[in-house]
């Protein structure tokens, strides 16, 4: 059970949240869900969470203004009976250059910007791992008055050295049954979180500092975070971030694909709020039978491969990407940017990511790149 309004409250005091008073009804799909990521004897059981981000998201209206999508449909002229969907909408293409030059993709951005705002979560599953680490290790009296910034850089430096050596650090879990690390286990999953750092704290800045925590660490008997977890299951689902969302946007409504795993979830372990009446601002249902579902699937495919594109891609490709779009594939961008953009203008809390912040300053700065060369 969760306490509605203890967590809003937190979200309010951590991450500055303020509502605007205004109801949305958002519709969601997503992408690259690995459902359960398992620590197996020779690595992972998917390794692709280690390059492919969750993303969660779609679109969304203000509910006294939501429209209607029979001219949109129309428009695409789409066989009797077939449902929108990004497999078969850009067949299999997989590089953001590809989908961003499809022609009746431009039909649905220019929709989209008409009519609707984009929402998203974008969630680095490794990076999501290393925040609960660090804030296990920072709960206690001796880093009790560190500042926010310094905690978020053990994080990101951590995050850092951890994908450096994954095989040492798969290794460590391997021993520990992390992320349920017993009491009798902390001391050799911290002495092993020093191992690493030690190979790497002459490329960071804090890393010296967060190895004397742990050092001083090792005598607690409780690393919070870590412990009543699945054993060796680094990401069991995503059902807390669609709580999530329903929490942030608790005067709004809610609608998910079906996904049978998270909704039972979602049900089992509900949200209360302070009359102890249910928060219920939500529904899963079947993407063939409601069409805002579709548009979300293909919109946060195409969001999911932009995020990439910005955060993997070396900036030479980048900016020979760009030189070497059509012309359908340059409006396209365009439009894709200005609807990131009146939604974030709309509500900054409409775009989430949890990855380091290294990745959300070069994704910034990318973009902003990208925006000069085309002139929005």
């Amino acid at each position: 059970m969760i306490n509605v309004e203890e967590f809003f409250t937190a979200i309010e005091q951590l991450r500055g949240y303020k509502d605007n008073g205004k109801k949305y009804i958002f519709y969601y799909d997503e992408t690259n869900n690995y459902r359960k990521v398992r620590i197996t004897e020779r690595g992972l059981n998917d390794f692709k969470v280690m390059f492919d981000n969750f993303t969660l998201g779609g679109i969304c209206f203000e509910k006294s203004k939501e429209k209607d999508t029979k001219e949109l449909i129309t428009s695409l002229k789409l066989q009797t009976g077939q449902e929108l969907k990004s497999k078969t909408f850009f067949k299999g293409k997989n590089t953001f250059k590809d989908c961003i030059e499809h022609k009746k993709l431009n039909i649905i951005l220019n929709w989209i910007l008409n009519n609707a705002y984009v929402h998203y979560s974008d969630i680095d599953s490794i990076y999501f791992s290393v925040i609960d680490i660090v804030d296990s290790i920072c709960n206690n009296p001796i880093a009790k008055y560190l500042p926010q910034d310094l905690i978020d850089a053990f994080k990101d430096e951590l995050y850092g050295a951890i994908r450096s050596n994954f095989k040492i650090f798969l290794d460590i879990c391997r021993k520990t049954d992390y992320p349920n690390v017993t009491n009798e286990k902390i001391k050799i999953f911290c002495k092993g979180l020093i191992d690493i750092i030690n190979k790497e704290q002459e490329k960071y800045t804090t890393l010296e500092l967060l190895k004397e925590l742990i050092e001083q660490f090792i005598n607690y008997n409780d690393l919070i975070f870590l412990k009543d977890n699945e054993e060796r299951i680094i990401m069991e689902s995503f059902y807390s971030l669609r709580q999530q969302r329903c929490i942030i946007f608790r005067d709004s409504m809610h609608i998910f694909d079906k996904e049978l795993v998270d909704e039972q979830k979602m049900n089992d372990e509900y949200m209360i709020l302070n009359n102890g009446n249910k928060l219920e601002n939500y529904k899963f249902l079947d993407s063939k039978d409601e069409v805002n579902i579709q548009i979300s699937d293909i919109i946060i495919y195409l969001i999911a491969k932009y995020l990439k594109f910005l955060t993997h891609y070396p900036n030479e490709n980048v900016e020979n990407t760009l030189k070497s779009l059509n012309k359908i594939g340059k409006e396209n961008l365009t439009i894709l940017i200005q609807i990131i953009n009146k939604s974030n203008e709309e509500n900054i809390f409409f775009l989430e990511t949890i990855n380091s912040q290294k990745v959300n300053i070069r994704r910034n700065l990318m973009n902003q790149h990208i925006e000069n060369i085309l002139g929005i």
